[in-house]
């Protein structure tokens, strides 16, 4: 819903056992059955989870294709893969298994297992089955309901045997027809919890969607200790369990070449002489030579790579470029300390022991009394600024054997503040004059990633399209940019600009238009295709003024009405003024709060509906 300079956001939501951008709606679930049971191997010593899923697709159309899909990762052995389609094993059956790939994920992995189903007639039935086996219980965090098809029926079955303590935690189950059992079955010493599952709508990718923990319905499956027969295990019982395995895979994980980190950071903080000068060499270092990737592969997607890696290699993941950052820090005498946090993606905190909890770390800093918070991931950040996505986190910092629990902060809206200021006259039938922009936050990141994503020499013709708005008429001549490369400061840019689109005439009357950016211009929620919540991006606070120079023999005969939209989450305010010599435009938009929910939609609509009004109607000039 705002302008974004090249930044196409993308979220993979989790792959069941079908994949695809949109699901075809001739197809459906008659039935699905899911058997998880918890046995202990004892040739691996190890407690296992095996996996039964048998999902029946129906065809309401001729030639009907279902892509198949399973993804599975090096703690899951895939053990079984069968189709029938009408009772009959296809002849060209042939799943292919290969590793996952996404232009996001440096390495992963990721495995899947991939076919396509063919039912021929209208009617037909294609039944699908995977059996496989979690081999660490740590790993087996949560159980979806939902499915890309619309689902008749479906059928959740996990046997714990008494040895096991687990706890299912039954999330979103609100607005859906779920029913549960349990069974105790005395010959295995075993509880069998059921659910019973009936007309679960298709799960919808929507953007600005809020992620899937929050709205769908599943379990969040939290293994906390296990004693069976010639074995006694614990897992995440408590948090501090979960902080022991996390600190396990760190504290042993530092520099072996703590030569080239110390070298590294007295390099940085040469001839600096303050603690905030030597932090923000470190960090934005960090933010501007350590390539971002993703990397996914069990144990060591939760295990940092040792910081001299990382400093050598010029990459990391999250885990990687905290590590390197702490590290830096830390030889040049700072408090640093890891962090873990899930960000606002996620649904959980820290009160519930689980590998579900959290997706991210960055590094924590106490100087002199006060926290700070540095995630070297978002480029163009400045110190002591926080994206949205891990503002009012719960953070697990760590502090030795122990472990702290804090958030981070929830920033102002002026963090990410965009401001324009305009002069303007008008000549030869156009409206001409300068324009100023400064970006801050947020806002500021998103240019720059677009910016430091194409070639340097094509940087200026990118901004003038993104300016113009692609429109050609928007003619941008001398335009100056700050620095592009560094998070710390503003980014700013100035031009002179020629339009005519922005004025008309009838007659001896002028119609002018002084904003040429229109935000949220279509911004009206389809509340009839909207299934989810939006979420924006991160708080705003837009601010645009314009000042008109009335040409000489004419007057303001009409300004337009102001406009003040007030709510507790959001604001649009417009109002013009005039003297004898000017007009003056001024425009600011808030967003306070960066949940909508769907109850408040209509109401946002209406407002957008006098918002776009208020942008429809212009100033009148005429003569004297």
């Amino acid at each position: 819903m705002t302008k974004y300079l090249f930044l196409v956001f993308f979220s993979l939501f989790f792959a069941h056992i079908v994949y695809g951008q949109s699901a075809d709606s001739t197809i459906s679930i008659k039935s699905a059955d899911e058997n998880y049971q918890f046995v202990y191997n004892a040739k691996t010593a190890a407690v296992e989870i095996k996996e039964k899923q048998t999902v029946s697709y129906i065809s309401t159309r001729f030639q009907a294709t279902v892509p198949v899909a399973l993804n599975y990762n090096n703690q899951v052995t895939l053990t079984s893969v069968n189709c029938e389609v009408d009772g009959h094993k296809p002849r060209d059956f042939k799943p292919v298994y290969t590793y996952y790939g996404s232009d996001d994920i440096f390495y992963s992995d990721e495995k899947i297992c991939y076919f396509p189903m063919a039912i021929p007639r209208k009617g037909g039935l294609g039944v699908v089955t995977f059996e496989q086996t979690v081999n660490d219980p740590r790993y087996f965090t949560s159980i979806y309901f939902t499915e890309p098809y619309a689902l008749e029926q479906k059928t959740v079955a996990i046997k714990i045997p008494r040895w096991m303590k687990v706890e299912l935690k039954e999330l979103n189950f609100g607005a859906f027809n779920i029913r549960k059992s349990s069974q105790y079955i005395s010959s295995e010493d075993a509880d069998l919890v059921t659910y019973s599952i009936q007309n679960l709508p298709a799960t919808k990718q929507e953007g600005n969607s809020p992620g899937p923990s929050y709205i769908y319905p599943h379990l969040l499956v939290m293994c906390k200790s296990a004693t069976p027969v010639g074995g006694s295990f614990t897992y995440f019982n408590t948090l501090d369990d979960q902080y022991k395995w996390y600190h396990s895979l760190t504290k042993s994980n530092t520099a072996t070449d703590q030569a080239a980190i110390t070298a590294k950071a007295k390099e940085l903080t040469a001839g600096l002489t303050t603690d905030v000068q030597k932090i923000k060499a470190i960090y934005y270092y960090v933010q501007d030579n350590i390539r971002y990737i993703a990397f996914e592969d069990g144990m060591a997607g939760f295990k940092p790579e040792s910081p001299d890696e990382v400093l050598r290699k010029k990459y990391g993941d999250c885990k990687g470029m905290a590590n390197l950052t702490k590290a830096l820090l830390t030889a040049s005498g700072y408090d640093a300390r890891l962090c873990w946090l899930g960000t606002n993606h996620i649904a959980y905190d820290y009160q519930t022991p689980s590998l579900s909890v959290d997706n991210h770390m960055i590094c924590a800093l106490d100087i002199k009394g006060k926290t700070y918070f540095l995630d070297a991931t978002e480029s163009y950040i400045g110190f002591d600024e926080y994206a949205e996505r891990i503002q009012g986190r719960q953070v697990l910092m760590e502090d030795g054997d122990k472990y702290k629990l804090t958030r981070v902060p929830i920033a102002a809206m002026g963090q990410n503040a965009n401001t324009a200021t305009a002069k303007y006259e008008i000549a030869d039938g156009a409206i001409k004059g300068t324009v100023n922009y400064i970006w801050k936050g947020e806002d500021k990141e998103a240019v720059l990633v677009g910016l430091n994503s194409i070639r340097r020499e094509k940087a200026a013709d990118a901004m003038i399209n993104y300016l113009s708005g692609d429109n050609n008429d928007y003619t941008i001549t001398n335009l100056t940019m700050s620095q592009m490369e560094r998070p710390d400061g503003n980014l700013t840019v100035s031009y002179q600009v020629s339009t005519k689109n922005g004025i008309s005439s009838f007659g001896k009357a002028y119609y002018v238009d002084l904003d040429h950016t229109r935000e949220f211009i279509d911004g009206i929620i389809k509340t009839e295709e909207r299934k989810h919540d939006y979420w924006f991006g991160h708080k705003m606070d837009i601010k645009r003024e314009a000042e008109l120079l009335i040409p000489a023999g004419l007057k303001v005969d009409f300004l337009p009405t102001a406009l003040n939209i007030i709510t507790p989450d959001y604001e649009f305010h417009i109002q013009y003024t005039a003297t004898p010599t000017k007009v003056i435009y001024k425009k600011n938009i808030l967003i306070k709060n960066t949940h909508m929910v769907k109850a408040k939609f209509a109401q946002w609509n209406q407002d957008i509906e006098q918002l776009v009004k208020a942008y429809n109607d212009t100033v009148t000039l005429k003569p004297l």
